[in-house]
């Protein structure tokens, strides 16, 4: 008579457990629907719909929720990075009404559309330094400059409410009015000088190149 090792046959009855459990295990369904994956970033409608609702700006949570709501990726640690990097405009403080209530920080509206081409990029595997080169160029002076213009027609707005109606103030609005048409066209055509540079700098985009790996902002 041959004597088994000791343990040998409860290796045998565990591995006969396996091969049961294993052969137990559904099989997926090939006609179950597929998981569609996270967006990378948000589409222009969803972003119109968050500008509506913050025309005033954001604070740090709900810059967070507007694309969290969106199933697009993104958290407080990310923003603080992006500012740190330059690559989003930083908060400013605005005062609550009333004495005593203190202040938050707002966002300026135009950083949810930063950093949605700043997700489009890191999608494409751009890396740290050609997104920070792509924005720091030209686009922070473009988007300060648009704004500077806002207030200045705000401001000769209000200015010009404040008259009585009169020939002279017609004559003023007429003229602010195209200001206003002036400063659009300015605009319109500082964009797209830098749409046309900065893809003109694309094509000749070294491939792999950054010492980051373009996953590190997300």
């Amino acid at each position: 008579m041959v004597d088994h090792p000791k343990g040998l046959g409860c290796l045998d009855h565990s591995a006969t457990h396996l091969a049961t459990d294993l052969t137990s295990v559904p099989a997926p369904d090939p006609l179950a629907p597929a998981i569609p994956p996270m967006p990378a970033a948000l589409t222009e409608a969803q972003i119109r719909e968050i500008e509506a609702a913050f025309p005033e700006g954001l604070s740090s949570q709900q810059l967070v929720s507007a694309f969290a709501d969106h199933d697009v990726r993104f958290s407080e640690a990310n923003l603080r990075r992006y500012v740190q990097l330059g690559l989003v405009p930083r908060s400013r403080r605005v005062g609550h009404k009333g004495k005593h209530l203190g202040s938050h920080g707002v966002y300026p509206l135009r950083a949810v559309r930063r950093i949605n081409a700043i997700k489009k990029l890191m999608a494409e595997r751009y890396t740290i330094e050609e997104i920070q080169a792509k924005f720091l160029t030209f686009k922070d002076s473009i988007e300060n400059l648009e704004e500077a213009i806002d207030d200045l027609v705000r401001a000769f707005e209000e200015k010009l409410e404040s008259e009585a109606p009169s020939p002279r103030r017609d004559r003023l609005s007429d003229e602010l009015r195209a200001i206003q048409g002036s400063a659009r066209e300015l605009v319109t055509g500082v964009y797209r000088l830098e749409k046309m540079l900065m893809a003109a700098q694309g094509s000749r985009r070294p491939r792999g190149g950054g010492a980051a790996s373009p996953t590190e902002l997300l």
